[in-house]
């Protein structure tokens, strides 16, 4: 008989506290962690879906690097540095829960606790990590080893995740929804990573304009936002989907969700080619 796993006096707490916060506590008691935990994925997702928009606009300055260059030391200052930093912990909880959700319907991992458990120290660890290296500014890292092993790590897990599923019978896109899955959690924890050990990564045009030139990157960029816009596009569409019943409302929102996609990715390649 498989036995129950002990909760230590931290974690008993987090939840104490966690339980009487209103919201939370109206939902764990009608809905349970499960729900709240499934919900917390899908906010994740769409705070990073919002992120990834800012993202190409904010690229799209490096035209004129000079105003590029302006804008980030207008933003250089504590609260930005905080928010930045912050992200990592949507990106962070969206990467590992959606990795234990890989293990939970692929591979039949049945541990929950346990799993939540790693979810949360190796998410404490990232963002503190993440913390360190931002204070860090000068730190610099070699650009080609870095993403050489953030890509061989990329294709192995989207490999094993291909291999597992491309039989079964499930749709092609739910398919692809999770092999993309796979292959964005380490470029996604690896890109973060990235920016914070390298200040002048994110913030310098100069820098950035070198970076984007090197024809590995370049063809890394454009695998990277194709298959992050599919994925976030997908994403999108199952929330709608699971709340509009289908007819003329749903087509007509998924027609939306296909077109913000497609101008995207059209102007995300378009970007990475031209810089």
């Amino acid at each position: 008989m498989e036995k129950a796993l002990r909760i230590t006096k931290v974690e008993s707490c987090v939840i104490s506290v966690m339980e009487k916060l209103p919201i939370l506590s109206y939902y764990t008691t009608s809905r349970g962690w499960s729900f709240l935990i499934s919900w917390g994925h899908r906010l994740a997702g769409l705070t990073l879906v919002g992120y990834m928009f800012a993202h190409i606009y904010t690229l799209s300055l490096l035209f004129t690097p000079a105003t590029f260059d302006a804008d980030m030391k207008l933003l250089h200052n504590f609260v930005f540095s905080f928010l930045e930093w912050a992200l990592a912990i949507p990106l962070i909880f969206h990467s590992l829960n959606g990795g234990r959700l890989i293990l939970y319907e692929l591979f039949h991992m049945r541990e929950d606790e346990i799993l939540i458990r790693c979810m949360v120290i190796l998410g404490l660890i990232y963002i503190l990590m993440l913390g360190f290296f931002f204070v860090e500014e000068s730190r610099q890292i070699a650009v080609a080893p870095f993403w050489s092993i953030t890509l061989a790590v990329s294709l192995f897990a989207s490999f094993i995740v291909l291999n597992k599923i491309w039989r079964t019978g499930n749709s092609i896109l739910w398919k692809l929804q999770r092999i993309t899955g796979a292959f964005m959690i380490p470029m996604l924890l690896g890109h973060m990573l990235f920016m914070h050990m390298n200040y002048l990564t994110g913030h310098n045009s100069k820098t950035i304009l070198l970076r984007m030139q090197n024809p590995f990157m370049k063809g890394l960029d454009l695998v990277f936002i194709l298959l992050l816009l599919f994925h976030a596009g997908y994403g999108v569409f199952s929330i709608i989907a699971d709340y509009i019943k289908p007819g003329l409302i749903l087509r007509s929102l998924t027609f939306v969700v296909i077109i913000v996609m497609a101008i995207s990715a059209f102007f995300g390649v378009r970007l990475i080619v031209a810089l």
